[in-house]
């Protein structure tokens, strides 16, 4: 009896630490981070039967009159999204000068959101940066 309680234990903290994958929907939905009451990404995640899709909005933050105002961007398509352990990873196509559509200006920029509960992530990029609180919404 001793031996199957600590087996069904050691199973069911197994069963917790495993990380999220692909196929898992936790990842899926509508994340958000705000900066200053404002908004600072949005990102629309897919999960289509295993295979991850989606798109983030960076907005631009500026301080005028002593207050914050967001100004977003188009949608910008998630490129190679997965999980990576406890990370839910992807690029996005980036200018290196601002604004410009020449391919030869352009790069991929990595970016991870550590997976931190339920509805909760920690969005970082995988460089350098600020790191930020994301929640997970329906819509």
């Amino acid at each position: 009896m001793k031996k199957t309680v600590t087996l069904c234990l050691a199973t069911l903290l197994l069963l917790i630490a495993i990380p999220a994958r692909a196929d898992n929907p936790q990842i899926a939905g509508v994340w958000r981070a705000s900066l200053h009451d404002q908004p600072c990404i949005l990102m629309n995640v897919h999960d289509n039967e295993g295979k991850l899709s989606g798109d983030i909005v960076f907005y631009l933050l500026k301080l005028e009159n002593g207050s914050w105002h967001a100004t977003g961007s188009d949608p910008i398509p998630l490129v190679h999204p997965r999980i990576e352990g406890n990370y839910f990873v992807f690029e996005v196509v980036h200018a290196k000068k601002n604004g410009s559509t020449d391919p030869s200006d352009q790069n991929l920029q990595t970016f991870r959101m550590g997976l931190a509960g339920k509805d909760k992530g920690i969005f970082s990029n995988a460089m350098e940066g600020q790191d930020l609180i994301m929640h997970r919404s329906d819509n």
